[in-house]
């Protein structure tokens, strides 16, 4: 059994899938296995991800199409190993991703890393810091502050926060508000661990995404859940929505007084752009 288990789900990847296998082998460890799940029928994926020959590649197809969510659940609950790290099939790892990562959860249940995203225009990282689990709890009814496919985790972590169990189209934002609310610990590295591909095709990208995610039932949830288990009714209150909640200074200064001095600029701009404009914050 392999200490360490990389999921990459799959579909109409044909064109991007190579590369992502590639650089995801050139990082991994060699006790390390790489699960790739395609959502087929696809055999143009299929054949792509085969043409790829090294024995740490695990290719599995999966005969009816089930979406990227429930496709990653399979994936979560049919293999095994004390770590898993999510892989997109179009996104590449940069080659000390996991040797951090995996250092980093000794003191962690799941790590992050920082993402360069690239294809639209000039490469630019996200935030180019590091997030405590306490910061990442404040920041996220504003944000979210992590790159899903950075992620490595305790698989027991995982499985506790049921992740992946139900679909919707933030499912990284649901799973760590569940994850916190189990009381496992988040962290995010300061250092690049992905490159993270922009495309028009991109679920995030479309115009009602945002839409659609505040809209979510499961988003709706883990904010009203963490909301109450922080004693921060205020989110919820005078119309707030996650990504967009009413705030006041007072509330703002809050926020503020749980991150490091480090982190407050990113913190006031997170809240500065997300905070409804109604509220007085910042």
């Amino acid at each position: 059994m392999p200490v360490l288990t990389v999921i990459m789900p799959a579909y109409r990847a044909a064109g991007t899938i190579g590369g992502s296998i590639r650089s995801t082998l050139r990082a991994m460890p060699r006790d390390a296995r790489l699960v790739v799940g395609v959502d087929g029928p696809d055999a143009a994926t299929e054949a792509a991800a085969r043409a790829v020959a090294d024995p740490r590649v695990v290719v599995r197809v999966h005969e009816r199409n089930q979406g990227s969510v429930a496709c990653t659940r399979r994936l979560l609950l049919e293999t095994d190993g004390e770590f898993v790290a999510k892989m997109d099939a179009d996104d590449y790892c940069l080659p000390w991703r996991f040797r951090l990562e995996l250092a980093a959860v000794r003191h962690a249940d799941i790590v992050c890393g920082t993402g360069i995203r690239f294809g639209a225009g000039i490469p630019r990282p996200s935030y180019f810091g590091s997030l405590t689990s306490r910061e990442i709890g404040a920041l996220l009814p504003f944000t979210n502050p992590l790159f899903h496919p950075s992620m490595l985790a305790r698989r027991q972590s995982l499985l506790d926060a049921n992740a992946y169990a139900v679909d919707s189209p933030a499912e990284d934002y649901v799973l760590w508000h569940d994850a916190l609310l189990n009381g496992a610990r988040l962290a995010k590295l300061a250092t690049p661990v992905i490159a993270y591909r922009l495309s028009e095709g991109q679920i995030s990208g479309a115009s009602d995404y945002h839409q659609r995610v505040e809209a979510d039932p499961e988003v709706r949830r883990v904010y009203e859940a963490w909301a109450r288990a922080n004693n921060r009714m205020w989110l919820l209150e005078d119309g707030g929505t996650p990504s967009h909640p009413r705030v006041t200074a007072e509330h703002a200064e809050e926020i503020l007084s749980q991150v490091r001095p480090v982190t407050r600029p990113y913190a006031r701009r997170q809240i500065a752009l997300h905070a409804s404009p109604a509220g007085s914050a910042c």
